[in-house]
């Protein structure tokens, strides 16, 4: 039997790579406008109401109602008009692709380019992708986002959201 065993040797890179990668993670997750305007697209296309979190007081504070839950109310009527439920509104993003220009340290316009497609449920839309099945938009909006709290927020007009 040999003295020279290479298992602990492979087990220390492994366990070494796997602190670095969880460190380089970490490090990547900081809060900039094109991570905002990314997460805030995705919510908004998803019909899911943490898009909220994403928008700035100038909007969630404008008027009495409150904008997402009737923005909302507004697709559920289309696609019931269409005769749908409202979860056949969803949208998946993919191919996203941001551009961002600093106007000041608290404001900042973001190019968002990508395509969406149909995402009824996750097995819908993993299926239409590997397949390329239904039909794909390209999404091309300007977003503004400006600085609250330490965290960036949509404001504006964001892909139609208060118009009706």
């Amino acid at each position: 039997m040999g003295g020279n065993s290479k298992f602990p040797v492979i087990a220390a890179v492994i366990v070494v790579a796997f602190i670095l990668q969880i460190i380089l993670v970490m490090a990547d997750h900081h809060e900039s406008p094109g991570i905002a305007a990314v997460e805030f697209s995705k919510a908004y296309f998803k019909l899911h109401e943490a898009m909220e979190k994403r928008l700035c007081r100038e909007i969630t504070e404008e008027g009495e109602s409150d904008v997402v839950s009737d923005y909302l109310k507004r697709v559920a009527d289309q696609a019931e008009y269409e005769g749908f439920d409202a979860s056949w509104m969803k949208m998946s993003l993919s191919h996203i692709e941001t551009k961002t220009q600093m106007v000041d340290d608290k404001v900042a316009e973001v190019r968002i380019n990508c395509t969406r497609r149909r995402a009824v449920n996750p097995v819908f839309a993993l299926v239409a992708k590997l397949f390329s099945l239904g039909e794909t938009h390209d999404v091309e909006e300007t977003l503004t986002l400006v600085k609250e709290d330490g965290l960036w927020k949509v404001c504006g007009e964001p892909f139609g959201l208060v118009g009706g």
